[in-house]
């Protein structure tokens, strides 16, 4: 009813008013009934043919002139009545006397003695008994379908008398409210002023109807001021600046009618769609009636919407500009930030250089070196920046020549590979498909992308891989060569995939206090590469990794050579395992508050090695009372303990003026853990398993210590570097990352070795037969020996092997076991284990080594031994051997725990199997051990249970070194004897 005015809907009220009366009219038959009456004159009718056609037949049969008779009065009777279609009489035998026109075959069966308004029967008596019935069959009174329902008498009068009482309401009513319009009290010269004026005005009544609209207010809202009278003021959609509805009691006029107050410089908005709005600032008086009440109020509307658009877009500029401010700010801080790292190393090694405190020559040449290569790392930067000045002005020089740019990209990878090593990531090329070997382009600028990407790549990525892939489009107008870095890293969300090339922009603001940098690489490579007639998109999921494409044109490749993805494969090295260092401290005393033996044992272990004096806590309350009772220069506390917790500890400490660093020492590596640490008092963070290079380092910062030479016992170069050094690349040797100095380990790589030819063998005939079942198995073990004897070149291509296998992949089959065969040909077997390649025993080592069988343990379901990393360092051995003591004990807990479903005394020796194995050297368990305290954590007991049992398997899998003759060796029993 709001789509009319008020006279529409006064009119329709009246109409409906006037219908309603007319049926009921009809419903007590105070208006004659057109139907009732034909029925009757049907009744009448039949019953008059009915007596005069029972004088004409005797009760056993009808004269012949009779019957003549009434078949012809029939017919008469047929013709002159245009209802009456046949007639018929029937006897009661069913046989038919007379019948006109199509009767037999229109006439229905009728159920029970009542007859129809189109079917009449009335019986006919010959005496006492009945002869037979007359049947009459007229037209419908009632009819069929819509035409039959508009002709029915009620529905023809409530049609009629609805459209002629409107249109005779409307121009009646319409004349009856001129004459009580209460706006004709205000004279037309008036009227006309206020039409005039540009202000929006409206007269309300105490209900909030209008009595009075000007032109400009129903303009504003496009309705006519005539529509407008007796319209609820109220009923228009009303909304705050916020878009919320204004209830009754906001409206300003609604107000000023109840207080008798002048509401001024109210600001509202009226919606007139889903984004669509009109803002008015209002003004409203109340009028003074009759008796000293208010009998209305008048108010004002001023549009300000253009006004207020303004004020949005000066509020915009002001946002881009002090967005504008804040990125100057951030980038000079930002450069600051990078600049003053490299000259505080400038400035500090000159100044220590200067004052002659140097004690030798090699300290010497090493801060040389730190000098060095932090003015090359400022050059960079500068640099960098210079080169995006230029690509933007458009003054950057390139130059095209035939070059190949997987040399360029090796080199760069070669460059990059300790930062991965460092890391522990993967970082490999691979080739999709064949490609051409030189293309035409800028090698310098090619090779700064290259670093900048791919650099990017393993800064962004904590965990995983990096991988650079080359693909070639042949697009005989452009042919392009596609060069993809993909990484399992942070990644980013699409809004940030949009700005992330722009200069001096980084994902988030976090990304860049986490990780550094100037955010300058992406938009100089972006800009270098569109210079060069390419491009770089990026595709990226945040938490998935990224993937960074690098679009180049390739020039005429008219006579040049294209290579195949084996000879890109050679281009790759093993990475050498680099030398550790040792420290050196001056006398400070170290308190270790963890409640695993093995974690304090190692801890102690390192430190006292660089010459500082350590004592021992088991929980967060021993830890307190030692802290109290004597003074440490650094206290490194872990966070989960019995008895008290680390953040209870460290709170009391600090709550007693404790001023002296307190790191946190955990296997929760979750980084808004690390946040919480450190607002509980820790002055640091540091994750198990223990990085030692970093625990040093941090431990160096807190207490001055330094590096100091080679630890007692490095090798000197092997026959393997010396074979390293003298082939070429596509030959390049690989060499096990287990230490090759110790006996027992060159038995192991060498058997491996020996055995993996065999096992290539069987892949070979397990892929020509398609047996892919074998496959799996074959590659299975192939993905777990390989890194666990030190070959972790192998594990990528043997898991990507497992799962084409599985598919039934039959092409990638082949083509990744003719790589793993080319990676089997440059394996270098150690020194001095040529005896282990025996597979019968006769020449093999005196002591029993282990057997690295491809079968499955049925026991244990687990493949090959268990190591610790640790294994072959003789110093850290003890606290090797004390994890293998407890690690049993602690299992059988765990066993016991999980029966008594006691869910905490689980979770918390999950918690220290997660720390403490990673800590020793076995890695093995501590995906698991995370497992089993996240899945008791969460409640999911068939899950835990199921990660329980992998981890009974791995410590049967265990083995552990054993002192012999002040050397370790490799348990040679069978796995799980610890």
């Amino acid at each position: 009813m709001k789509f009319f005015n008020a006279k529409a809907r006064i009119v329709l009220g009246l109409v409906g008013v006037m219908i309603s009366l007319v049926m009921l009219a009809f419903f007590l038959n105070l208006v004659p009934d057109r139907t009732t009456a034909v029925l009757q004159g049907r009744g009448s009718l039949a019953e008059a043919i009915a007596v005069y056609s029972t004088a004409l037949i005797k009760a056993d049969k009808v004269q012949p002139a009779n019957r003549q008779r009434l078949e012809m009065d029939f017919n008469l009777l047929a013709e002159r009545n245009d209802d009456l279609l046949s007639l018929c009489l029937r006897q009661e035998n069913g046989e038919v006397l007379i019948a006109t026109g199509d009767h037999l075959e229109q006439w229905g069966t009728l159920s029970g003695e009542y007859s129809l308004d189109s079917q009449v029967k009335v019986p006919l008596w010959a005496g006492d008994q009945k002869w037979g019935q007359l049947e009459l069959r007229f037209l419908s009174v009632s009819g069929s379908g819509f035409w039959s329902f508009l002709k029915t008498p009620i529905v023809q009068m409530v049609l009629f008398m609805g459209l002629i009482g409107f249109v005779v309401y409307y121009f009646y009513l319409g004349k009856v409210l001129r004459q009580l319009d209460p706006s004709q009290a205000i004279p037309s010269r008036v009227r006309s002023a206020l039409d005039t004026m540009a202000e929006g005005l409206l007269i309300l009544d105490r209900k909030e109807q209008i009595v009075l609209a000007n032109s400009a207010f129903s303009s504003m809202i496009n309705k006519a001021p005539d529509a407008l009278l007796g319209y609820r003021a109220g009923e228009l959609p009303w909304v705050d600046l916020q878009g919320n509805k204004i209830d009754k009691g906001q409206r300003p006029w609604v107000t000023a009618l109840l207080t008798g107050s002048v509401q001024r410089d109210s600001v509202i908005r009226l919606q007139f769609g889903e984004e669509e709005f009109r803002t008015f600032k209002i003004n409203c008086s109340p009028v003074l009636g009759t008796g000293g009440k208010y009998a209305g109020v008048l108010v004002s509307f001023d549009d300000i919407t253009a006004l207020e658009e303004k004020e949005v877009e000066l509020r915009k500029s002001k946002l881009i500009a002090e967005d504008a401010n804040r990125a100057k700010s951030e980038f000079l801080a930002n450069m600051s930030h990078e600049i003053r790292t490299p000259m505080n190393a400038i400035l500090g090694f000159t100044e220590i250089l200067k004052r002659g405190y140097v004690k030798n020559e090699q300290e010497s040449l090493r801060y040389l070196n730190t000098i060095h290569s932090s003015g090359k790392s400022l050059l960079e930067l500068i640099n960098d920046i210079l080169d995006l000045s230029k690509v933007e002005a458009g003054q950057m020089e390139l130059e095209k020549i035939q070059i190949s740019p997987y040399k360029i990209i090796h080199e760069v990878l070669q460059m990059l590979r300790v930062k991965s090593t460092e890391k522990g990531l993967a970082l490999e090329l691979k080739a999709l498909g064949e490609l051409p070997q030189e293309i035409e382009t800028d090698p310098v600028r090619l090779r700064q992308i290259a670093f900048n990407l791919i650099g990017n790549s393993i800064k962004f990525t904590e965990a995983g891989s990096v991988t650079v892939s080359c693909r070639f489009e042949n697009n005989d107008a452009s042919p392009r060569l596609l060069i993809a870095i993909t990484d399992t890293g942070i990644g980013m969300t699409r809004e940030s995939q949009l700005n992330i090339f722009d200069p001096f922009v980084q994902a988030d603001s976090t990304v860049a206090r986490r990780f550094g940098g100037t955010g300058l690489g992406l938009a100089i490579s972006r800009k270098l590469a569109r210079a060069m007639g390419g491009d770089i998109t990026v595709e990226s999921e945040p938490g998935q990794g990224s993937t960074f494409t690098v679009t180049l044109n390739t020039g005429n490749l008219q006579g040049v050579p294209f290579m195949q993805p084996e000879a890109l494969a050679a281009l790759q090295q093993e990475v050498l395992v680099e030398e550790g260092v040792r420290w050196s401290f001056p006398p400070a005393r170290v308190l270790v508050v963890d409640d695993g033996a093995e974690n304090r044992e190692l801890v102690k272990f390192l430190l006292e090695d660089a010459g500082l004096t350590v004592e021992e806590a088991a929980n967060g309350q021993e830890g307190v009372d030692q802290a109290a009772a004597s003074s440490f220069d650094v206290i490194l506390m872990d966070v989960n303990m019995p008895v008290m917790d680390g953040l209870t500890a460290v709170g009391i400490l600090r709550q007693r003026g404790l001023t002296q660093p307190v790191i946190a020492l955990t296997a929760n590596a979750m980084k808004d853990f690390e946040g919480e640490c450190l607002s509980a008092g820790y002055s640091g963070y540091l994750s198990k398993p223990i990085n030692i290079d970093r625990f040093m380092e941090m431990m160096a910062e807190l207490l001055g210590g330094e590096q100091v030479e080679a630890p007692v016992g490095a090798s000197s170069p092997t026959q393997s570097d010396t074979i390293m050094q003298s082939l070429p690349a596509d030959t390049s040797p690989i060499v096990s990352r287990l230490p090759a100095s110790n006996e027992k380990f060159r038995s192991i790589i060498a058997r491996f070795v020996v055995r993996l030819e065999t096992q290539l063998e069987a892949m070979a005939a397990a892929q020509s037969q398609g047996d892919f079942a074998e496959l799996v198995s074959l590659a299975h073990w192939l993905k777990g020996a390989g890194g666990t004897v030190g070959f972790h070149v192998f594990t990528e291509p043997a898991a990507q092997l497992e799962i084409e296998a599985k598919q039934g992949n039959g092409d990638q089959v082949a083509e990744i076991i003719q790589q793993l065969k080319a990676l089997a040909a440059r394996l270098v077997k150690p020194e001095g284990a040529a005896a282990a390649e025996s597979t019968d025993g006769a020449k093999a080592p005196a002591a029993t080594v282990i057997e690295l069988a491809p079968q499955v343990n049925p026991e244990t379901k687990v493949r090959g031994p268990v190591i610790s990393r640790l294994a072959g360092n003789k110093r850290l051995q003890r606290a090797v051997l004390a994890f293998v003591d407890k690690l049993n004990q602690q299992v059988e807990k765990m066993d016991e725990a999980f029966a008594a479903k006691d869910w905490t005394e689980l979770a918390s020796l999950a918690h220290w199997l997660k720390g403490s194995a990673g800590t020793v050297g076995y890695d093995a368990f501590t995906a698991p051990a995370g497992e089993l305290e996240t899945f008791v954590a969460a409640g999911q007991w068939e899950q835990a249970g199921r990660v329980l049992e992998e981890v009974k398997a791995l410590v049967q899998a265990v083995v552990p070194p054993l002192v012999e003759n002040d050397s370790v060796k490799i348990e040679t029993e069978t796995p799980g004897a610890a």
